[in-house]
């Protein structure tokens, strides 16, 4: 089966779960899937920039430098991404459900828990798939 129809086929069901699973329950289970999704190059990355760190500053720094979506605003730490990078769902056409960003939730955790060897928790703010103009996820480190 093609990628696009299990994505196609992964965006209806998600339409049709609507109303029958709580959003709570969905958000985990689409945050243990973009968990999976982190490519071990990006988690090699984010645990180089740990190494040695003396600060969060510090760490934000250094892997802002290959992830440059990895904004910090103040005492905050956000991913701002100006559009869904998301290659499962490239190329589909219509409305994709904003529940779909749980699973970004679970990428961003899991990048950081690997690199800080801690539980980290990550809040959606935006999402473009919502209407908004960016996704925005903050990183309470």
């Amino acid at each position: 089966m093609p990628k696009k129809s299990k994505a196609q086929w992964l965006i209806d069901l998600l339409n049709e779960v609507d109303g029958y699973i709580d959003d709570k329950e969905l958000a985990k289970i689409l945050e243990k899937r973009g968990r999976t999704c982190v490519g071990p190059n990006y988690i090699k990355k984010a645990k180089d920039a740990a190494r040695n760190t003396k600060s969060i500053d510090d760490f934000v720094k250094k892997l802002s430098k290959t992830l440059p979506m990895l904004k910090k605003e103040g005492d905050k730490v956000y991913m701002v991404y100006p559009k869904c990078y998301c290659h499962h769902i490239k190329g589909l056409e219509g409305d994709i459900p904003k529940s779909y960003c749980y699973c970004s939730i679970g990428w961003v955790k899991e990048l950081f828990e690997q690199a800080l060897n801690k539980p980290i928790n990550v809040k959606l703010e935006s999402s473009i798939l919502g209407g908004d103009k960016t996704c925005r996820l903050r990183v309470a480190l």
